[in-house]
């Protein structure tokens, strides 16, 4: 269902580890990652959080989710907390925790890019995510 408050895609890697907790490599050296599992709220055709019988929220897992741009500043209040981020964006509720440090790659119109997890908030129609850019050490793609 489409919610113009939300018209990108965003999937969340986390690196693989092995036995050890070091980081997995491929053939060239590079880290290897897989798509994160999300649990992410149910919404009823009126964007209203679905709760279960037992007055939890119906959840649903999903490797990409909806998300829209929020706030593009370097310094961010929230909560009473001052920290410094390059992005904030918003997605539907959802109830997985996101570690600081976490890659994500986010599609919007325009182009693909990824960025560093800073911070992850839910509230009570959605979760809101604070981001870093990089720099250059990640690829830029334009969609055609």
């Amino acid at each position: 269902m489409y919610n113009p408050r939300w018209p990108h895609t965003l999937t969340i890697f986390t690196q693989s580890l092995d036995e050890r907790g070091l980081p997995v490599t491929d053939s060239n050296g590079d880290p290897v990652s897989t798509a994160m599992t999300l649990q992410k709220v149910v919404y009823d055709s009126r964007w209203n959080p679905v709760h279960s019988s037992d007055g939890t929220f119906r959840t649903e897992e999903v490797t990409e989710l909806p998300w829209g741009y929020r706030t593009s500043t370097g310094g961010i209040k929230d909560s009473g907390e001052v920290f410094a981020a390059d992005y904030k964006i918003s997605t539907p509720m959802m109830v997985t925790h996101i570690p600081e440090g976490t890659l994500v790659t986010l599609t919007d119109y325009d182009h693909t890019f990824t960025a560093i997890v800073k911070k992850q908030t839910t509230y009570n129609w959605g979760t809101n995510i604070w981001l870093d850019a990089p720099g250059n050490n990640y690829e830029l793609q334009d969609n055609q």
